[in-house]
């Protein structure tokens, strides 16, 4: 088995709950067997706050600095920003999951797509991010948000942001580039503010919502991240990015309810609620066609005038 160096397990990371860095380790490698699917081959950005949640914490996207174990794979990414190449952590094993534990990695930020096709993901990703509006508003637009998807041919999978926010995820076959995905998520998102205009907002300016929940679609580029599943967050009570069955979001469902003491007992029980799902891709081809169809007006009917 491979050896990984821990240290500083007694430092609270959670001054109010009391979990401690330690806490952080044993729920990863608990944890291992249903994250690690969703972080194999997928660059990541290291999100660290090697003092708890309190502490502070950076981004490092680059790790050619860092002298890693042998154990961790890198990639390496050519950025588009600058040109040049950015060395990132893959995390395809037991070993690198806690060896980012111990550097302060309470969450988990991975790509969209694998190594072996970095244009191209596997799943398109809308976040519905909210201002002041309360959950049960955000479980409306999730489930909005699914409808306008099946309506056009297409299946989708929830979770919590492990915040305030709900992640809706399309599995789909990597052979579209992060334009083409995004172009599709940007259709959904316009299709479910249409319908739901005084509760959601397509605008990415914080002037613009106006305490509406911004269906954001910018998940879906080259470079960026989204929180994996079943990943902690650095918010209070230690949160997960939990994955649900579209049943289970309700309005009287909790973010809270999803935490790190009670994901480990959940997977015990119901393992993971996407194994199944999330290896049936959809055609993205077929759902844009069927976006587009519902995205434009209704004809009027014949001899009606159209309303002005």
């Amino acid at each position: 088995m491979t050896k990984v160096e821990l240290k500083h397990l007694d430092k609270i990371f959670w001054p109010k709950e009391g979990y401690s860095k330690g806490d952080v380790i044993q729920y990863y490698e608990r944890m291992a067997g249903v994250i690690l699917p969703y972080l194999r081959d997928r660059p990541m950005v290291l999100v660290r706050h090697p003092n708890g949640i309190k502490g502070g914490s950076f981004f490092q996207k680059n790790v050619a600095s860092i002298h890693l174990p042998p154990f961790v794979r890198t990639a390496k990414v050519r950025a588009r920003s600058t040109g040049r190449n950015v060395q990132c952590v893959v995390c395809n094993n037991k070993a690198t999951l806690l060896y980012l534990a111990n550097l302060g990695c309470i969450e988990m930020h991975c790509w969209g797509s694998r190594v072996r096709k970095l244009e191209c993901p596997d799943y398109m990703v809308i976040d519905l991010d909210p201002g002041r509006n309360t959950f049960a508003e955000i479980v409306a637009v999730a489930k909005e948000t699914r409808k306008v998807i099946a309506a056009a041919g297409g299946t989708s999978l929830v979770k919590t942001s492990g915040k305030r926010g709900i992640h809706v995820y399309v599995p789909l076959r990597p052979i579209y580039d992060f334009d083409e995905v995004r172009t599709v998520a940007r259709l959904v998102a316009e299709i479910v503010n249409r319908r739901m205009p005084k509760l959601t907002t397509v605008s990415p300016r914080l002037s613009g919502r106006k305490n509406r929940i911004f269906l954001d679609c910018a998940r879906n580029g080259f470079g960026q991240t989204t929180v994996a599943p079943y990943s902690l967050r650095a918010f209070a009570k230690a949160t997960v990015s939990a994955p649900l069955d579209w049943r289970e979001l309700t309005a009287g469902c909790s973010p809270a309810r999803y935490h790190l003491r009670s994901m480990v007992r959940r997977v015990r029980m119901k393992g993971d609620l996407w194994e199944a799902a999330i290896g049936k891709p959809n055609s993205l081809r077929k759902l844009e066609s069927s976006l587009k169809g519902m995205a434009l007006p209704a004809k009027p009917a014949k001899g009606r005038p159209a309303r002005k």
